[in-house]
């Protein structure tokens, strides 16, 4: 999978783990849950770039949003940004955020209590959720791989620089998590989402084709999503999206609230934004599902 830069070696991330004193929790003698956090994966300038690259005011919503789709890649991080922006006219308390879990390590549904460390401050998780998920045996929690997941770690500071209240709840799925998964996941979440929850799936799409094949991938992926075509959406490579699980979660959830279709916030690839047209590219959609 396409990285944001050259990452920092997972060992050394186990090591600031150590440091930080972000544990398991049955690692903790007082049994009280861990307040460190995972080390940010954006800096204040990045984090700055971005934020100058996003439009002058607040994407306009069309009704109250119950989940939607965000990319992870910095490249985009404009449109992360945006995407934001436009959520933090709702007020939003709760923030699932659902990614792959790139490297496929550790178990298949994974989550975690510590927070997240930013340029501006730390969010919070959700203690709550989590422990739901893992008395509920549909998760396991492993914080030294969150740690190393950046489909979290990109998106956490924008989360606090547009709504600096509001908690998250971070969740990684392996490649291999099932549609049937994806719906048990769904279920254990339910007495959790409300009107001031919103569930974030963190998705890149095309990887590695030149610009005008990206948009050719894109447009079939487009249609399979105004479909809701599952089995479809679920047998797709990473030329197409990186985490087919992550995405159904976010339509399975408004289509649950009777959504059937999305807004189409921007859409864009690397190579347009690099004004490159023969480079290797990551392509981008942002969705929103209001009612």
């Amino acid at each position: 999978m396409r990285r944001i830069g050259k990452w920092v070696g997972f060992g050394l991330f186990g090591l600031l783990l150590l440091l930080t004193g972000c544990q398991q929790v049955g690692e903790n003698s007082s049994g009280e849950r861990p307040n460190p956090a995972h080390p940010s994966f954006v800096t204040r300038q990045e984090l700055a770039d971005a934020l100058g690259s996003a439009k002058s005011g607040p994407v306009e919503i069309r009704g109250h949003q119950v989940s939607g789709v965000v990319p992870h890649h910095l490249v985009a991080g404009y449109l992360i940004a945006d995407y934001f922006a436009g959520l933090s006219r709702q007020n939003p308390e709760v923030i699932i955020i659902v990614g792959p879990n790139h490297e496929n390590r550790g178990g298949k549904i994974i989550t975690g209590f510590c927070g997240w460390q930013t340029p501006e401050g730390k969010v919070k998780t959700e203690s709550r959720v989590v422990e739901g998920l893992l008395d509920g045996h549909l998760a396991v929690q492993d914080e030294a791989v969150l740690a190393a997941e950046h489909s979290i770690g990109s998106l956490v500071p924008f989360v606090h620089h547009y709504l600096p209240q509001a908690k998250i709840v971070p969740i990684i799925l392996h490649h291999g998590v099932t549609f049937g998964e994806v719906d048990n996941l769904l279920n254990g979440l339910k007495p959790y989402l409300n009107d001031k929850t919103v569930l974030v799936a963190s998705v890149d799409f095309s990887h590695y084709l030149i610009s005008r094949e990206a948009e050719n991938k894109d447009t079939q992926t487009l249609i399979h999503m105004r479909n809701f075509d599952y089995p479809t959406l679920f047998n797709l490579g990473d030329d197409h999206l990186d985490s087919p699980a992550s995405l159904a979660l976010a339509f399975r959830h408004a289509e649950n609230q009777g959504i059937k279709d999305f807004q189409v916030l921007d859409h864009t690839n690397s190579g347009v934004i690099m004004n490159n047209d023969l480079m290797e590219t990551t392509s981008y959609f942002t969705l929103v599902f209001a009612k």
